[in-house]
């Protein structure tokens, strides 16, 4: 009985839903421990920016929504940061001249932009620009993030959003299960199960493009994780038996199986950045735990042992492995150092009902699911944020590294 229950816990987990999620539907902001010391704000002032016209008040509004959410600033009326100049509607655009000047430095900013959406897209590269420049980290305003919208239990589809909750839009038109929404490394590519003709294959899709079928095997096709480099899968397949963790090479389609483990199940593969390991879900042991295996050598050892379920990990170069963890009756997100292993183990939330995190490309923002809501997560201690305020049953993100 407890083998069977754990096989379809990861069932659950590599199809991109826990039962958590079916039992609770009110959606509630996430308790936050800070995982590491607070990070220190700049102040930025952008009473200097002159804004006109309704695209003016846009490319405003969303620049102080990224330099918020990026963590590195604060905006207020005065500060060491100050943003002067004017962004100005033009026909069906805005015209933007601003200068950007913090102690010592500065630098100008000039676009032309046409549209809503052009209008954002500057905005984000402004504010990615002042996080590389000023705070000398990685900016996320200009990454998406994709998601399912789940309305009955085989009725669904994937969204994609801007890094902010805005621009949400509806990517799949299926009115199926779909589910493990995932990133390609260019930004572009989104890999995905579907259930479109009638068993689980993975597909992938760039956005407005046509889907191609990646795999249909016979059985359970899921999990679908790129390497680093573009040119691997990572994948959970099940025609030769149980569910096994295998290598596809996207160019020749050939097949190497990593798991040998009859007895149990895998799930959830996700790469190492140097893309020669792969952190994995296995019940082989009995609960769902987490594996790490070396590519070129298909050895595997074990990750956790603390926590009745330790599932959906993601892995960053500079963050270390995110995943979900059940303690203490609930789930929660934690963090660990793949190198010094469990012991290095952070929880990020308390319990609850937190499911599918996944990093932002700064290594320091975590989106997670949450009671049929998505939120950001700041592992330096800021408050969680809810991604997106519109009705549905939202899961299992995403976050792209560009």
């Amino acid at each position: 009985m407890m083998h069977r229950f754990c096989l379809a816990i990861l069932f659950f987990a590599a199809v991109g839903v826990m039962p958590a999620a079916f039992a609770q539907s009110a959606a509630q902001p996430p308790l936050i421990s800070v995982v590491k010391k607070g990070a220190d704000k700049n102040t930025v002032s952008l009473s200097g920016l002159q804004a006109s016209g309704p695209y003016g008040q846009l490319f405003v509004k969303t620049l102080t929504r990224d330099l918020e959410l990026s963590g590195w600033f604060k905006v207020a009326p005065s500060g060491a940061v100050t943003v002067k100049g004017s962004v100005a509607d033009a026909g069906s655009g805005v015209q933007s001249a601003c200068r950007v000047e913090w102690p010592g430095k500065a630098f100008n900013w000039a676009r032309t932009s046409l549209g809503q959406a052009e209008v954002r897209r500057q905005a984000h590269q402004l504010a990615d620009e002042m996080v590389k420049l000023i705070a000398g980290e990685v900016g996320i305003a200009q990454t998406r993030i994709v998601f399912v919208n789940r309305r009955g239990r085989n009725n669904a589809d994937l969204y994609v959003c801007d890094a902010d909750g805005q621009n949400v839009m509806q990517v799949t038109h299926d009115n199926v299960a779909v589910v493990g929404p995932r990133w390609a490394p260019n930004g572009r590519d989104i890999y995905y199960t579907s259930f479109l003709k009638g068993y689980p294959a993975v597909y992938r899709m760039a956005v407005g493009a046509e889907r191609k079928a990646l795999a249909a095997f016979k059985g359970l096709n899921t999990g679908a994780a790129i390497s680093p480099d573009g040119s691997r899968a990572a994948i959970i397949l099940s025609y030769q038996g149980n569910p096994e963790l295998y290598v596809l090479t996207l160019s020749g389609g050939n097949l190497t199986r990593l798991t040998q483990t009859p007895h149990g199940s895998e799930a959830s593969p996700c790469w190492s950045p140097d893309g020669r390991s792969i952190v994995y879900v296995s019940d082989v042991d009995r609960t769902p735990q987490l594996y790490l295996v070396d590519v070129a050598t298909r050895r595997s050892r074990r990750l956790t042992y603390k926590g009745s379920e330790n599932v959906n990990p993601d892995w960053h170069a500079k963050g270390g492995i995110v995943y979900a963890t059940k303690r203490s009756g609930g789930y929660q997100i934690a963090v660990l150092n793949p190198q010094e292993g469990e012991r290095s183990a952070t929880m990020v939330t308390q319990p609850g009902t937190y499911e599918h995190p996944s990093w932002a490309a700064n290594g320091r923002h975590v989106v997670c699911s949450n009671r049929g809501a998505l939120y950001i997560l700041d592992t330096l201690g800021d408050p969680a944020v809810r991604l997106i305020n519109i009705a549905g049953n939202w899961m299992s993100p995403d976050w792209s590294e560009r």
